[in-house]
């Protein structure tokens, strides 16, 4: 059974090019390998298997489920943790879709917003590598990292990224689950929340493509 790649712990993560868009007829010469291992056996946290075993159903023997084929109301039991972004390029990447436990979290609704504007300028690039990866290979992500919301709390997350394969006329696509949050400690009350403030773990799963190649720096 495929096994998730680490990307070690507190390191800056530096992407090698991916494979470029992933088209129709790439995804139907890649069916064979997507079959090698369900994904849901590869993730561990209950919280995150229903999108896994949802997003396998879908997909079929296919390497990539099709965007319009996720149907968010499908798994309305945990829609409120549940985000779709829109990778359009490096510096713009739209939440299309933010589940309303995100939202309250966050203490706004952010859908509509550019993920790489919220995200701790420090983190940015790391952060954008890391989602247009997710969908040029493709490859999912497992990723632990600390939110600081605007209430000031600073929360440690696990989030599962998925890659979609797009359509015509469509901006790469990515769905997410995000599980609840462990509290580290209280800042001061900031006008927005920061994602992404600190990276604390990447793991790459397989969905039958393989894993990137990456480079770590200290």
């Amino acid at each position: 059974m495929s096994r998730p790649r680490r990307v070690l712990a507190g390191a800056k993560v530096e992407l090698r090019t991916g494979r470029g868009t992933m088209t129709e007829e790439n995804n139907k010469q890649n069916s064979s390998g997507s079959t090698s291992s369900k994904l849901a056996e590869q993730i561990h946290n209950p919280a995150l298997k229903p999108l896994c075993e949802f997003w396998d159903e879908v997909r079929g023997d296919r390497l990539l489920p099709n965007a319009n084929e996720i149907d968010p109301s499908q798994i309305a039991y945990i829609l409120r943790d549940i985000a779709i972004l829109d990778v359009i390029d490096e510096l713009h990447i739209q939440y299309r879709l933010a589940g309303t436990g995100i939202a309250e979290r966050m203490g706004e609704d952010p859908t509509g917003n550019n993920l790489i504007e919220m995200t701790a300028p420090a983190m940015r690039d790391t952060v954008s590598k890391i989602l247009h990866l997710i969908v040029s290979h493709p490859v999912g992500a497992l990723a632990t990292y600390e939110n600081v919301y605007n209430t000031g709390k600073r929360a440690v997350v696990e989030s599962l990224y998925l890659p979609l394969q797009k359509t015509e006329n469509q901006s790469d696509r990515i769905v997410s689950v995000h599980s609840r949050e462990k509290t580290v400690t209280y800042e001061k009350e900031q006008d927005h929340s920061t994602v992404a403030a600190k990276i604390i773990e990447l793991k790459w799963i397989d969905l039958g493509a393989g894993v990137p190649d990456e480079i770590i720096s200290p």
